[in-house]
Parts: structure tokens; sequence; C-alpha cells
């Protein structure tokens, strides 16, 4: 085993340890029966959350599919929603979050059009994932703006926003030889990041926080830098409980209140995580040309 995946294998389990004892102290600092009143007054509102959820997933199975290019009609369109729900219970335990989802997909749906062309979706639909999380991020860091001014949550999504893009516009540079990401890729993946907004908009109103546009940009740039930033943490816990605890002032709230929000996008994901476990076990399918 080489040693980066050794060091890996030993500090996520670390990791996702310190993630739940923080998450732990987290809501007592809160108050468990504050959080509980909370997140029960917001209960009416996860439908519609969840809802939006599977848009939203579908889009990142669609940013797929049209990676594929010519050969997308290859791709049953079935399999590709089975490698969607595994893919999110992978990218969300893994240490490299949705490049690890992308290269499961890859490899579930390389039988179809073989690995070559799966691995080359794979790494286009990553980088227009990068690239229009950048493009999401820019406004996330003018909201903080206009709420905190130049503050270190403005600084910070306004760095972020620079990395990701550089990143994605290298990853697609140097695999493509072009910077930019495919239109429908990287407009699926816009797509989707612009439904999440929409999706902790309606997760900070169920708390009660009085929501703007811009408090859901807020809100969608702390899920963006968590995602970074506790990546070696399963699913951010912790991680982006504190982000929204830290930023309470930004919403014009309590700790409580913001966390509430991280929590309730924990639980949100947490379903589709499980499915996505579960996917493998009850849904099979027959490889090509196998009756």
């Amino acid at each position: 085993m080489p040693l980066e995946a050794r060091v890996l294998a030993v500090l996520h389990p670390v990791c996702a340890v310190l993630g739940v004892a923080l998450l732990a102290m987290l809501v007592q600092h809160a108050g468990p029966e504050e959080l509980g009143r909370l997140l029960s007054h917001a209960a009416p509102w996860l439908p519609l959350v969840l809802l939006l959820e599977v848009a939203r997933l579908s889009l990142d199975a669609v940013a797929t599919w049209v990676a594929y290019g010519h050969r997308a009609r290859e791709v049953p369109w079935r399999c590709l929603l089975r490698a969607q729900l595994i893919s999110t219970a992978v990218s969300s335990v893994s240490p490299t979050g949705r490049a690890s989802g992308e290269a499961a997909k890859a490899a579930l749906l390389g039988q179809y059009t073989g690995g070559a062309t799966a691995m080359a979706a794979a790494a286009t639909s990553q980088a227009a994932s990068l690239v229009s999380s950048a493009l999401v991020c820019l406004p996330c860091a003018f909201a903080a703006y206009l709420r905190t001014g130049v503050s270190w949550l403005t600084l910070v999504l306004a760095v972020h926003a620079l990395v990701l893009l550089l990143v994605g516009l290298g990853m697609h540079a140097g695999l493509h030889g072009r910077s930019w990401p495919p239109a429908r890729p990287l407009m699926a993946t816009l797509l989707g990041r612009t439904l999440q907004v929409v999706q902790y908009g309606i997760l900070a109103m169920a708390v009660g926080i009085d929501t703007t546009v811009v408090e859901a940009l807020i809100a969608q740039g702390l899920h963006l830098v968590s995602l970074a930033v506790g990546a070696l943490v399963p699913g951010q816990f912790g991680v982006r409980d504190g982000a929204f605890a830290l930023s309470a002032g930004a919403f014009g709230t309590t700790p409580a209140r913001a966390m509430s929000i991280a929590l309730l996008a924990h639980g949100t994901r947490g379903l589709f995580v499980l499915l996505g476990s579960l996917t493998p076990l009850v849904w099979k399918v027959r490889p090509p040309g196998r009756p």
C-alpha cells in the first residue's frame, strides 16, 4: 500500500472520531433542548428540501451523462441513476469527496463504454463541478461582504472561489488541452449548485432566520468551504456545524439557529447516503451482453 494511502487510512477514522466529538461539544454548548425545538419547528419543510435534493442529484447524473458526449446513448439511464446513488454514498464518506464518487461512477459505467471513456467523462464532470462551485462561491463571497464587510468570512469565501476555479480549469486543461469544461456538464452542475442555494435558503427560513438571497448564499458558501476544510471528516460532521455556529452573526441570529441549518443538511444528505449504501444490495443490474 502506498504511503499516502496508509496515512489516509489512519487519518480518516481519527478525523471521524474528532468530528463526532466536536459535534457533541457544539450540541452541548448550543443546548440540546433548544436544538430539538428548532429542528421540530423545521420538520414541515423537509419534504420540499428532500425533493430539491432529488432534483440536484438528478442534475449531477445528467452532468455525468452529457460528459460522455456522443457515447452517452450507450449508457442506460437506469444504470446511471443507480451509479449516481452509489456515488453519493461513496463521496460522502471518502476523504477525496466527489472525486471518489466520480471514480465510482466510472467503475460502474465503464462496462458500457470502456474504462478510458468512463474515466474521461468522470474527469470532465469533476472539472465542471469545481468550476460551477467557484462560480457560485463568488456571489457567496459578495453576500458575506454585504453582511460582514471585509471579514474573515468574506476573505475565506473569495479565496475558496479562486482556488476552486483554478483547480477546475487546470484539471480540464491538463486532461483535454482547453481550460473551460463543455457547456452542458457545466450548466448541469451549475443548476445543481443553484438548487442547493435554494435548499439552504429554505432551511434557514425553516429554523426561524429572517432569510433573503443573501443569507441563502452565505449558507451555501459555508457548505462549500466545509467540504474542503472537512475533507477528511466523513460527512463533515462537526466541521460544517462549527462553521455555521461561528458565522451566526452573518445570519443575524444565534449559534443554535445557525447550527440547526447544518444539522438539517446532515439529515437530508444522510438519507441519500443510506439509500446509496443499500443500492448495490437491492438493485442488481446485468452486465451488458449477458441474458
